[in-house]
């Protein structure tokens, strides 16, 4: 599920940048492309809740420049499917990702002895950084509504 609401949160931040507001934003298209209604509520609430605590927080933003950007070694270029590297430039390019989430990535893909990352193996590990989804630490979990909860 983390994995089709990061691609929804690609999908619309790469629509802001292009100077359109969220209420512009063509929900029925995403329908049809097959997401649920419930992805898309928790990207877009993900979204919203991320640009508030920017505005407190300008340090934290999601839509930064992006002045930067690492030079991968010979051998951590080899990790990366071609489809999987241009994925990854995008979501740094949105600010989805930084230069240390990269880092953690060709960390976590080098011990464990990671052949090659393809776009799956990307979506699912950006999907358990910023959702904290595959956590052990139950304190440091992001509990995440899937839209048909109620709350009393």
């Amino acid at each position: 599920m983390y994995e089709k609401i990061i691609e929804i949160i690609v999908f619309v931040i790469a629509e802001l940048k292009q100077n359109k507001h969220f209420d512009e934003i063509d929900i029925d298209e995403l329908q049809r492309l097959g997401y649920t209604k419930e992805e898309i509520s928790t990207a877009f609430s993900w979204l919203v809740d991320r640009i508030e605590f920017s505005d407190k927080f300008p340090t934290t933003a999601v839509f930064t420049n992006v002045k930067s950007f690492r030079v991968l070694h010979d051998v951590e270029k080899q990790l990366f499917t071609p489809e999987a590297w241009g994925d990854l430039i995008q979501l740094h390019s949105l600010g989805i990702i930084t230069n240390e989430m990269i880092e953690v990535l060709i960390e976590r893909a080098i011990m464990m002895g990671m052949q090659e990352i393809d776009c799956e193996n990307l979506k699912s590990f950006v999907a358990s950084f910023i959702f904290n989804a595959h956590s052990n630490n139950s304190m440091s979990q992001r509990y995440m509504l899937k839209g048909n909860e109620t709350v009393n």
